[in-house]
């Protein structure tokens, strides 16, 4: 029985001194409690919402007490309430009053804007498709009387050093239009006297010649003066010498809608109308080249029948070149003096006898014998540099 007693007895005594002992502690390191604080937590809504910035209620209360927080803060309670916290903190507050939103004014309808009329900038089309926004934002701020705003953008450009846009800006200036890429005026029918250019190479360099041409026509000299440039570089002489016709107001024809040319008068070539097919890409490359003056293309040609010992091609190079045609096989006239036939025959002749050892065509109907590997590998690039 003592061994289920003195435990007992023990620990009753224990929790009793422990009980005094946190009674004395209670007292001893008692915190005071601010009674403003207690007052203001008192009449506030109690909902804890945060709209104050404080964690709570009780820490706003804490906040207006010992920290001099605002008393307007708690939207819930509204006026009615910080007045209540003016009058435990012993101050007034001023409730601020809400002014109502100054009324909207009326949306002013914008009127579309009417169509443009007037001379046109001489930007090029695709100068305008690049540079849209700004010339157009220019233009709205010019017409608007927007000082401030079109001025800034003539300072961006010069900073940027944009030339040509700060030109077409004055050229708005004047009442001059920016007209739409897409739906820009069709230039009129080119008039007077085309490149001597062929048709063959204008087809090749028709985008070229026509950017130098559009650059020119509308000044930008820094754009054709760069085409020239890049021609020089690539040692393009025969399109520099079509720039500088352009230069002097000729037009470039469209090669499918070139006027077709006048019909040949005059005597025409003593060639075969069989010689003239099977070498008519020849014979009217080199007539074009010597009618248009191109020297070096049409010495090119002779040099390449040179070459190739075609003396029958060289022949009739010189006829064409005293002025006479090129007849069309199927329409050329027969020959009827006997001295021509027996040319034919002696021709037709050599060709049987010389089959055994040429006909490695190269094209055009050059044939070239296998053995003089020299002579046909030079020919060989030469119609290559031709050809392209």
């Amino acid at each position: 029985m003592e061994a289920i007693l003195i435990p007992v007895v023990v620990m009753g005594i224990t929790g009793v001194l422990m009980g005094l002992f946190l009674a004395y502690a209670s007292k001893k390191f008692e915190v005071e409690k601010d009674p403003k604080v207690e007052a203001i937590l008192a009449i506030l809504p109690g909902v804890n919402c945060g709209a104050c910035g404080y964690p709570g209620c009780s820490g706003y209360a804490t906040g207006v007490a010992q920290e001099g927080a605002k008393m307007t803060l708690c939207a819930p309670g509204g006026p009615k309430v910080a007045g209540k916290i003016g009058e435990i903190m012993g101050v007034e507050v001023e409730i601020p009053v809400k002014k109502k939103p100054a009324a909207k004014k009326p949306v002013e309808k914008k009127e579309a804007p009417k169509a443009q009329t007037g001379e046109p900038i001489t930007a090029s089309a695709e100068f305008i498709e690049k540079n849209k926004r700004m010339l157009t934002k220019f233009k709205a701020a010019f017409d608007s009387g927007d000082k401030e705003a079109y001025e800034k953008l003539e300072n961006l450009a010069k900073t940027a050093n944009k030339d040509e846009l700060l030109k077409y800006y004055e050229e708005i200036k004047t009442g001059k239009i920016i007209p739409e890429p897409g739906a820009s005026p069709a230039v009129s029918a080119q008039t007077g006297e085309p490149i001597t250019a062929s048709a063959e190479f204008i087809e090749k360099n028709k985008r070229m010649l026509t950017k130098f041409k559009a650059a020119f026509d509308s000044g930008d000299k820094e754009a054709y003066e760069k085409l020239e440039n890049l021609a020089k570089t690539a040692q393009k002489d025969e399109l520099l010498k079509y720039y500088e016709e352009i230069k002097t107001g000729k037009i470039i024809p469209e090669p499918g809608a070139s006027p077709a040319a006048p019909a040949q008068t005059g005597e025409p070539i003593t060639a075969s109308a069989e010689f003239i097919e099977k070498n008519k890409r020849m014979l009217t490359k080199f007539k074009a080249a010597f009618d248009s003056g191109d020297k070096e293309a049409y010495e090119k040609l002779e040099n390449l029948a040179k070459t190739a010992q075609k003396d029958e091609l060289l022949k009739y190079y010189e006829e064409i070149k005293t002025g006479k045609i090129i007849p069309e096989p199927g329409a050329s006239p027969a020959a009827t003096s006997a001295s021509e036939t027996e040319v034919k025959t002696v021709t037709k002749e050599e060709a049987k006898k010389q089959e055994a050892t040429y006909c490695s065509v190269l094209g055009d109907g050059l044939c070239v014998p296998e053995q003089n590997e020299e002579v046909q590998k030079g020919l060989s690039k030469a119609l290559e540099e031709e050809i392209k």
